[in-house]
């Protein structure tokens, strides 16, 4: 009766205390933001590389092209449902790492007006790692937290995705307690959440920044009924790469490259009553990434990217001119797997005054 007992409490105490995230995540599993220290292997632009963990297995996000700029922005993905993985279970920490976390949480959770059950499920979840302690679901027991093969492999455990929405949902690998794997291989078959390329995939795609849409006109503010409005694009479009991995010790990791290419720019005048060009709306991307183009000094040339207002903005005030850009993602990764992603976007409208007048010079 009373290992039944015991291994209720443990249950009861991890679960509802929660203190198996206390012990295993410790400070630090979870994003830790841009880090300069991070190897990079982007070829142009300033290094916006950084980690998902902290320590040993960290999910690393570099870009090997596109490295962002200071105008870059998060691509937004046209599927509304489309979301990065909430949670994950993925390398957290080395031996004697782990050994400092639960016992850190321990000592967090030994405080005045705690409830038993969860001062129980801490000492018997301490025990699972120091002295081979076991209950039902939790796994062989280790001795002094597998201190011996420190340098041979990692615990692995859940890790929770800031850049997920907040939901239940990060919470869902939260049942696994942390287990040992040694340099070099993957969990046990069966073993839930456990991260892969394609979990990898949408890391990278969460994690894309595209150049964003500065609209310069021509006239530059503003605008002349049926006179044409010149629009071009400060920012160049060409392919952004962002690769995603976690290290598995021994030379081997797991990665996923997503690839966001831009497909179209199109502008939308902001009013029934305007022409624009092309007559599709859809202005051409040039080879070396540029959209539009200045007035060129001909009052009779079409612009290849722009618009003409057949309306002043008088009575309605100013028009919205749109312009956005469309990318489409794809991905490869290191298991061989790859697939398109959901294509993303960015935005930006631009207010135009348009005025009206019987003649004009440039």
């Amino acid at each position: 009766m009373q290992a039944v007992n015991a291994k209720r409490t443990a249950r009861r105490g991890l679960v509802l205390a929660g203190v198996v995230v206390l012990a295993a995540a410790g400070p630090g599993y979870a994003y830790t933001g841009t880090s300069k220290d991070t190897p990079t292997s982007h070829t142009s632009g300033d290094s916006k590389n950084g980690t998902l963990t902290a320590g040993a297995g960290a999910v690393s996000v570099t870009y090997p092209s596109g490295s962002p700029g200071g105008n870059s922005h998060p691509l937004t993905s046209v599927d509304v449902h489309w979301t990065p993985p909430p949670c994950w279970i993925g390398p957290i920490a080395d031996p004697v790492t782990f050994k400092k976390n639960v016992l850190d949480g321990v000592k967090a959770t030994n405080v005045p007006g705690q409830a038993n059950y969860a001062l129980e499920a801490m000492d018997q979840y301490k025990k699972h790692y120091d002295s081979n302690y076991t209950w039902d679901g939790s796994g062989k027991g280790y001795k002094d937290f597998n201190i011996d093969q420190q340098g041979k492999g990692m615990f692995w455990g859940p890790v929770e995705n800031p850049d997920a929405p907040n939901s239940l949902d990060k919470f869902a690998c939260n049942s696994t307690i942390p287990f040992f794997v040694p340099n070099g291989q993957r969990p046990p078959a069966g073993t839930p959440n456990v991260i892969t390329s394609e979990m990898l995939s949408k890391i990278a795609y969460a994690h894309t920044q595209v150049p964003g849409v500065t609209i310069k006109t021509n006239p530059v503010n503003t605008q002349t009924v049926n006179l044409p409005t010149w629009v071009r694009l400060d920012e160049k479009y060409t392919p952004v790469k962002v690769r995603a991995s976690v290290d598995l010790g021994g030379g081997q990791q797991i990665w996923a490259e997503t690839t966001a290419s831009p497909t179209s720019v199109h502008i939308d005048p902001g009013t029934s009553d305007a022409t624009v060009y092309p007559a599709s709306g859809d202005c051409p991307i040039a080879g070396d990434g540029t959209v539009g183009a200045d007035y060129n000094g001909n009052p009779k040339a079409d612009p290849p990217c722009g618009v003409t207002y057949l309306r002043s903005t008088q009575a309605t005030g100013p028009f919205d001119l749109d312009v956005t850009a469309t990318w489409s993602v794809s991905w490869t990764g290191s298991d061989g797997g790859g697939a398109a992603l959901p294509d993303g976007r960015i935005q930006q409208p631009r207010q135009v005054t348009v005025q009206e007048i019987q003649s004009i010079n440039r």
